[in-house]
């Protein structure tokens, strides 16, 4: 129990070295670039125009207003890439950050467990920022309901769930440094794996029990019903709940534990 809540009194005892953490972090992606935070508009966007191009416009995915609220293809997707790319972008960066950081941890001692928590935030905030602004456009068109209220507790599931495998595959990395490589292959498979460019009725009916293993799933889905039909679907934010939980306690176990090592593999 100690491993597991570990991380949660070093987030609170050291909060400014935290925030000191995430600037450094969300400045030194743009550092030297002429656009800044620009770019945090640019490449989301590149992304969905392409997205949109082949999804909308040539393989012609159509959605109904019945199944997922909106009959137009750029809001479905919108309401999934954005919850999605939080969450990937928060692994992809967090999962080489210790190696990154390596010079900082066996030079200075702080609590290491800081980096892959202050990736994760970071991340957030950065795709919150688009994100928010399509909710303000989604409240303008007349989208806007109650459940709305729950999206923030949506986001802290959703952090949690990225944290613990953040915290697991930031500390594996540390001892098998192919889990980098690999990872970029996995996220790939994940994201086509997940209902974020089709909806999920289009999945076979023979792979639908390998499809309810996956918990980006139930991220997606209490977003989308939530957002887009003014819904709380209980089965997947139990589900979603229940993934963060055992991801949270997982990873922070597994970081706490094998932290001690890090010094000399590093």
């Amino acid at each position: 129990m100690n491993q597991i809540i570990a991380p949660l009194f070093s987030i609170y005892r050291h909060s400014t070295l935290l925030k000191g953490f995430v600037v450094k972090d969300i400045k030194g992606r743009f550092a030297g670039t002429f656009a800044g935070l620009f770019w945090t508009f640019l490449g989301p966007i590149s992304r969905i125009l392409a997205y949109f191009f082949v999804f909308s416009m040539v393989l012609r995915v159509t959605v109904t207003i019945e199944e997922t609220g909106t009959d137009k293809f750029v809001i479905f997707f919108l309401c999934g890439f954005f919850p999605w790319t939080m969450f990937a972008e928060s692994l992809s960066n967090a999962i080489m950050i210790l190696i990154n950081e390596s010079r900082i941890i066996t030079k200075v001692v702080f609590p290491v467990e800081l980096l892959p928590v202050s990736v994760v935030i970071s991340n957030f905030l950065i795709n919150g920022i688009g994100f928010g602004f399509f909710l303000v456009y989604l409240g303008f068109k007349g989208y806007f309901n109650s459940t709305w209220l729950l999206l923030p507790l949506f986001l802290i599931f959703e952090l949690m769930f990225a944290l613990g495998l953040s915290f697991f595959l930031s500390a594996m990395c540390v001892f098998i440094r192919d889990l980098g490589e690999l990872f970029s292959i996995v996220i790939m498979l994940w994201f086509f794996g997940t209902p974020v460019i089709y909806p999920a009725s289009m999945v076979p009916e023979s792979l639908a029990f390998i499809f309810n293993f996956n918990p980006m799933v139930y991220v997606v889905d209490v977003f989308r019903s939530s957002i887009l039909m003014g819904q709380v679907k209980m089965g997947s934010l139990i589900a979603l709940a229940a993934f963060s939980l055992v991801s949270y306690c997982i990873g922070a176990w597994f970081f706490i534990r094998s932290k001690a090592a890090f010094g000399d593999v590093l």
